[in-house]
Order: structure tokens, then sequence, then C-alpha cells
């Protein structure tokens, strides 16, 4: 083998660009970063013989780090926010007592914690609470997987099932807590479609009658026609009276001549 074949088959091979939809991930990702405006919280755990754990925050400025921390969990207090990291870190450290504590695990419940975004110290509490359960609910279902005892798997599945009821029901009580004091307003749109028939028998103050009977409501250009006969009624001249018999003879007027006296009916 040369020298020009061993460096070809020693170099790496070319490395692929991300595809458009990657980039489109990663702009996401940002603008979800950007928009939640808190950055999460991550520590070094050192543990010292014969002395406490000593945790150290990372990737922020010595002078900043007390208030990214109390930023990141509502408070502002930074007693109670060393108490809460101190709480999360034994809440989630479910191995033996002589294994060492993962800060992996830290910075994720912190990453969880972060995510709540507790706004005051209420919050804080339920959200490091909330934490605590979920961890401990995933590690006895963990236990439940692995187990071949039907006493285990029936006491730890037990267990679960009430951690999980009472994570449900903090989740509940956090929104609870979150919306009392909004107020909201419920706007209703209604519309309703009136005829011309329904009009017009709201205005006349009658029901719908039978169709083409008697008081039957007219349709519009039924009523315009209807207008035009009463007024053409109205300014047309009166005719002439008629004779009531015309054939009947006239009585006689009163004249000089004056009919003699009947005949008697008796005479002959």
């Amino acid at each position: 083998m040369t020298a020009r074949t061993k460096d070809a088959a020693a170099a790496p091979a070319d490395k692929p660009e991300p595809t458009a939809a990657e980039r489109a991930e990663v702009r996401d990702y940002i603008a979800r970063v950007k928009a939640r405006g808190r950055r999460p919280l991550r520590f070094t755990v050192e543990r010292r013989p014969g002395k406490p754990v000593r945790l150290d925050q990372i990737h922020v400025h010595p002078d900043v780090a007390a208030f990214r921390m109390m930023n990141a969990l509502g408070t502002t207090s930074v007693d109670l926010a060393d108490r809460l990291v101190s709480q999360i870190l034994n809440a989630t450290h479910l191995q033996l007592s002589g294994e060492p504590f993962s800060e992996n695990t830290l910075n994720a419940a912190l990453g969880a914690v972060t995510g709540i975004a507790p706004r005051d110290e209420a919050e804080a509490l339920l959200a490091a609470q909330m934490v605590g359960v979920h961890w401990v609910a995933m590690e006895m279902l963990r236990q439940v997987a692995a187990t071949d005892s039907r006493l285990l798997f029936n006491d730890a599945g037990n267990m679960v099932v009430k951690l999980l009821r009472t994570y449900t029901a903090q989740l509940e009580a956090l929104k609870r807590y979150r919306s009392a004091g909004e107020q909201r307003v419920v706007v209703q749109h209604q519309h309703v479609t009136v005829t011309a028939e329904q009009a017009a028998v709201q205005v006349t103050g009658g029901a719908d009658p039978a169709p083409g009977g008697r008081g039957a409501v007219l349709k519009p250009e039924d009523q315009s026609h209807a207008q035009s006969d009463t007024a053409r009624l109205a300014h047309a001249p009166e005719p002439a009276m008629p004779c009531p018999n015309p054939a009947r003879d006239a009585m006689p007027a009163a004249g000089g001549e004056r009919e003699g006296p009947l005949p008697d009916a008796r005479r002959r």
C-alpha cells in the first residue's frame, strides 16, 4: 500500500450537510429558547470525603450565577434557591447510598423545573415536588418491569398508580393556581335570519295566515300593486247615480185640472 493510499484511508469521510428540514428544526429550537427567556441551570457535582457535596454552576459568570438560579426557580431568595437545588438533587438520586451523584440526572431535573417556569415561590415548590414524584414513579416502573416476583409487582404497581395520580393532581393544581387571577371574557355572536314574510307579520302584529286565505300576508310585490290600486280608486271621479227603475211611469205632478169624484161602486 502506497503512502497516498494510506492517507486516503486515514482521512475522514466528508460530513454531509444538513437538509432543509433539519435546518428548520434548528431554527424552531432557537425560537423556542428565545420565547422562554430562561436559561436552564447546569451544575457540576463534586463529592468530597467527609464533606458535603459541592455544587458549582457552569456556563455562567460567577457574579451572575446566583441571579440565574433565582430567575430559573422564580424566587428572589438565594437561600431558597440553593435549598431547592439540593432537594432536587436528593429526590432524583435513586441510587444506593454509596453511589455518587449523577450530574446528568441533576441537570435533567433542573431542566424540567426550568421548563415549568415557576413564577413565584409557591410554583417553585410545586415544580420541585412534581419532578421528584415523576422521578420516583419512573424508577418504580423500571422495577416493576424487571421483577419476577408477583408480590413486588403488585406493591410497586400500586405505588406507581398513586404517584402518577399525584402528579396529575399537582399539574391540575398548578393550572388552577396560575389561572386564579385571570379574567376570561367570552364573546358570542348570534346570527338571526328574518325573511320578508316574517318581517311583514312582525310589523302588522299578526300570525302567519294560511296561504291564499283571508288575512293572508301579501308578498312585497303584491303589496306594491295593492297600494297602487288603492291610490287609483281614491282619485277616480264618482259616477252619476242611475235611476232606480227607468221603465216605470213617473208620478203625475199636481196641476190645475182636478179629476172628478170617483163613482160609487154601489151605484149601477
